[in-house]
């Protein structure tokens, strides 16, 4: 469905140890368990991988000492990465000084055709109580779409939700998160969504973003863009910081949302009626 050609298969397997891969390669029906690197990448890392599918996969309490990605690093300028149908837990890197992707760290090649996918996954109580933890999933570079996602119950310093910093192309949409929901994350510092490449174009779509909290209240939001966003169908409710929305120099517009609280900085646009009704229940 996302690649040609004949990948390497690690298939219906239980991993206790990082697997350092490369090339073409698919990962299906494994399970990751307690993974523990002294590098990047608890469970999988992937520097010198190309193409790289992980579907139908489970990582548990998987942890690195270093800085990038405590279940999945993928950093390859030439590469792609989906993951589909992935479940996340307790994963988180310990390094002190710095570390970025709790649970992945992804950097792909930079363009309109590289995938960059986070499908029909659920990732959940990664817990990082360390200074300077930052970003829950970083998805960096290519077209990044985020279709059914489950985020939630997740604690880091900052951007405790999602960190995207999709291509830039001025005619279109490069960085999509639809039917997901974004709950009860915990961010000591500041932000649980942050949408970064300057002036790229966002889209946000029946999304649900609730009960996040931060430390500092009055610092960044809830939600940051660095780009024009478009928000439509979405209940916003219960996140408890002084601005929720922050649209550095760009638009951010909400259309037919459910929201409770509209306090922002920078343009910030409400087009048709926000509606009092609970949009998408969470059952």
């Amino acid at each position: 469905d996302y690649f040609t050609g004949n990948p390497t298969i690690f298939q219906q397997k239980e991993y206790t140890t990082t697997q350092t891969l490369s090339g073409a390669v698919h990962v299906l029906n494994c399970l990751f368990r307690s993974c523990i690197s002294s590098g990047n990448g608890g469970a999988l890392y992937c520097s010198s991988v190309t193409f790289l599918l992980v579907e139908s996969s489970s990582f548990f309490s998987c942890r690195i000492s270093d800085h990038y990605g405590g279940a999945i690093s993928f950093s390859n300028s030439n590469g792609q990465c989906v993951l589909h149908e992935v479940c996340g837990y307790d994963c988180i890197s310990t390094h002190t000084d710095w570390s970025q992707g709790q649970f992945i760290h992804t950097d792909v090649n930079n363009a309109l055709s590289s995938k960059n996918y986070i499908n029909y996954s659920s990732i959940v109580r990664c817990v990082n109580g360390i200074s300077n933890s930052h970003y829950m999933l970083f998805i960096y570079n290519g077209k990044i779409c985020c279709p059914s996602v489950n985020i939630s119950m997740n604690k880091c310093y900052s951007r405790s939700g999602i960190y995207c910093c999709p291509f830039y192309y001025s005619d279109s949409v490069t960085c999509s998160l639809s039917y997901s929901t974004f709950s009860d994350n915990i961010a000591t510092d500041c932000i649980c969504i942050k949408l970064w490449t300057e002036g790229a174009k966002y889209e946000l779509k029946s999304c649900n973003i609730i009960r996040n909290t931060q430390g500092s209240l009055g610092s960044c939001a809830t939600f940051y863009t660095n780009g024009n966003v478009m928000i439509e169908d979405s209940c916003i409710l219960e996140n408890n910081a002084n601005i929720i929305f922050y649209s550095h120099f760009y638009t951010l517009t909400l259309s037919n949302c459910t929201v409770d609280k509209t306090t922002s900085a920078g343009s910030f646009n409400i087009q048709n009626t926000v509606t009092k009704s609970f949009i998408h229940a969470l059952n």
